[in-house]
């Protein structure tokens, strides 16, 4: 009887790790901005209100799939009814009954919510898919000025995992009005408490074909090589002020050792070019790299990826290039997609490769109006497939009108995003939009299960 016992543990702990081995990053997330019954990104069937009953302050619309307004957020924050450009109007929903189909409305918080028959609205609490760390931005004693020089903000460049308990979070630091952007450095042992180091990494100086005093970030994660040192990919600013591809080779104690050198792939750098990469990452034996081609019009820019089996010969001598293919073109989508295509980072998760694409809309009048949020593709049979549910990393916007403890988050989400896994959860490293400075950096974390 023992024996059967015991076997029977067994088995349902195999089922369940193998079911959690089965799960899909998309369903790890829920829908939190639903702006329309078939897909937030083409929006042919925005969600419309169908029946009003004034007297008890309730509505119906065409939405049916009601019960993913009950899916409970991380902190029980409510969810709300939005209307209008970046959530200018914002309601509570104090119920939803899903047999019946009305949701009953609590306190507006912001603006004037139009609830005549056949008016739109977006559903939304963005709490549903992650929790801030520690409900603040990423350092306890936050730094404003390094060697009596004013930082306008500090943004996510990559994170290195160099050790077990010992993380490092590229943290490229902007001064001024983007007149200058240097990297430096932060570090962990559980991803959750930072320390800052104003101690710099690489300067535009220091690079032969960069502006002097100018720009220079890392993005995306280091990817590191077979000798354990990290091949970092960086943003420089040339002379004439358009940007070029380029990547560095850090060791683990962030020394160089291979100084700053352009990528020698024609279409993403020089000078008449105005490019930087994005992320890199190795799946199933190909390397993947993502570029950003900027442009005055945020309408212009566009998102692509190339891949190759050897990433230096690719890169240091434009050999050996699988395939080239374009991500995200703005001027042609729709949804959140339609803007400035801007940021994207990798994420393999159970051997299935994604990628968290950031974009920031043309003004609409719906919530992501010019407002940088995330949304989710899956690499399917060599093709990338968006969620339709997208976007799915949502800043609180103007929720803070109710829970005034996320004022600092309440503007768009700036790139970039640096994503690890840990203890089951998924981090999320990124800056929150703000007026003074302009944006404080931060992380959130999405459980896994």
């Amino acid at each position: 009887m023992e024996f059967s016992i015991k076997k029977i543990v067994l088995i349902c702990i195999v089922i369940s790790s193998l079911s959690l081995k089965a799960q899909d990053l998309n369903d790890i997330f829920a829908n939190c901005l639903i702006s329309d019954t078939e897909s937030n990104i083409t929006r042919e069937n925005p969600i419309r209100i169908i029946a009003i009953d004034e007297a008890n302050n309730r509505i119906k619309t065409n939405y049916t799939a009601l019960e993913n307004l009950v899916v409970k957020a991380t902190g029980n924050q409510s969810w709300f009814i939005t209307q209008s450009e970046e959530a200018s109007t914002i309601v509570e929903i104090l119920n939803v009954d899903v047999t019946s189909g009305w949701i009953t409305l609590g306190e507006t918080y912001s603006g004037f919510f139009n609830m005549d028959e056949g008016e739109t609205l977006e559903f939304f609490n963005p709490f549903v898919n992650y929790e801030i760390i520690n409900n603040k931005p990423l350092f306890e004693s936050y730094p404003t000025h390094i060697k009596d020089e004013y930082i306008n903000y500090i943004q996510s460049g990559g994170i290195i995992k160099r050790a077990e308990n010992d993380y490092v979070l590229l943290t490229p630091v902007i001064f001024g009005a983007h007149e200058k952007r240097t990297i430096y450095y932060a570090t962990s042992a559980d991803l959750e408490n930072w320390t800052f180091h104003d101690e710099k990494i690489l300067g535009s100086e220091q690079i032969p074909f960069a502006k002097k005093i100018g720009n220079v970030f890392s993005t995306g994660n280091p990817l590191e090589l077979k000798d354990g040192t990290f091949l970092v990919l960086l943003g420089v600013e040339q002379p004439n002020g358009n940007y070029t591809s380029a990547y560095m080779i850090l060791n683990k104690e962030l020394k160089i050792v291979q100084a700053p050198q352009e990528i020698k792939i024609p279409e993403w750098q020089g000078e008449t070019q105005n490019s930087f990469p994005l992320a890199i990452t190795k799946h199933k034996g190909v390397f993947r790299v993502l570029f950003h081609r900027r442009s005055a019009k945020f309408i212009e820019s566009e998102i692509h990826e190339i891949t190759t089996k050897n990433i230096l010969k690719a890169f240091d001598k434009n050999n050996e290039i699988i395939s080239s293919n374009i991500i995200q073109k703005a001027k042609i989508e729709t949804g959140y997609l339609h803007g400035k295509a801007d940021d994207a980072s990798y994420i393999t998760f159970n051997s299935e490769l994604h990628i968290l694409l950031g974009s920031e809309e043309l003004p609409s009048e719906y919530l992501t109006s010019f407002n940088r949020e995330y949304g989710l593709m899956k690499l399917e049979n060599n093709e990338w497939i968006h969620d339709k549910r997208s976007p799915l990393i949502v800043n609180p916007m103007t929720i803070h009108n109710k829970y005034p403890e996320y004022e600092w988050t309440s503007d768009h989400l700036g790139g970039f995003i640096s994503p690890i896994f840990h203890e089951n959860y998924l981090y999320l490293f990124l800056t929150f939009g703000t007026d003074n400075p302009d944006y404080l950096l931060s992380g959130v974390k999405v459980k896994l299960d």
